[in-house]
């Protein structure tokens, strides 16, 4: 009797054919939420969207925080826009993983997240992980703690940035702290009432061009 073959999943195990492509950067002027990622995965490169891999927890916590429609998904991530969100890595190369990634890659990732969001200048940043916002602020990651990073603050080269920094755990269901959907909604009720208390604040009232999106 033949030993049984054990098949692979697009998800589990891909064969890549093509090389892998990095996501386009969703960003716009005007954003309340921006999501940032540490880089995309295999899964998400192939399907050319955000946190595309099935079981990842980005899509279905989304939906049901109601800052987006209940049908949305990964194919949706560039209509985020119209309600205020938008979607970037800190390496825009593709890998299994971020072991995969080395830290010249991951800072000057960094430098140019930096730039971007000095340009763009959206109201909350969410790093989708502590470890890769601890790489980006440069500090240890011992001295992260979930939720709003009160008092940190960049600055880009002759210009001031009113963004704001929040940090959530990493989206993965493999993530045994955090192995639900429903476990994970804190961090998006957080998300929702920074929003609220920083829309009456001067720096969003100064700012028209960010629209009344729903929270």
């Amino acid at each position: 009797m033949g030993k049984s073959r054990k098949t692979r999943s697009l998800d589990t195990a891909p064969i890549i054919t093509s090389p892998l492509l990095p996501l386009p950067d969703l960003l716009r002027p005007g954003l309340e939420l921006l999501f940032v990622g540490t880089n995309p995965g295999v899964v998400s490169s192939l399907r050319g969207h955000y946190y595309a891999k099935n079981g990842n927890h980005f899509w279905p916590c989304l939906r049901r925080s109601g800052l987006v429609p209940e049908t949305f998904g990964p194919e949706n991530d560039a209509e985020c826009a119209r309600y205020g969100i938008g979607f970037t890595d800190v390496v825009k190369r593709p890998s299994r993983g971020q072991k995969d990634l080395t830290n010249e890659e991951i800072y000057e990732g960094a430098a140019e997240l930096r730039e971007k969001i000095v340009r763009y200048q959206p109201m909350i940043v969410v790093f989708n992980g502590k470890e890769i916002f601890a790489k980006f602020a440069r500090l240890k990651l011992r001295d992260v703690s979930y939720g709003e990073q009160a008092g940190f603050k960049i600055e880009g080269v002759g210009s001031s940035c009113e963004s704001r920094f929040f940090v959530m755990s990493n989206t993965s269901p493999l993530n045994a702290h955090f192995p639900t959907v429903q476990s994970r909604m804190w961090f998006y009720d957080g998300i929702r009432e920074m929003m609220k208390r920083l829309r009456v604040s001067p720096y969003f009232s100064l700012d028209p061009s960010r629209g009344d999106s729903k929270v």
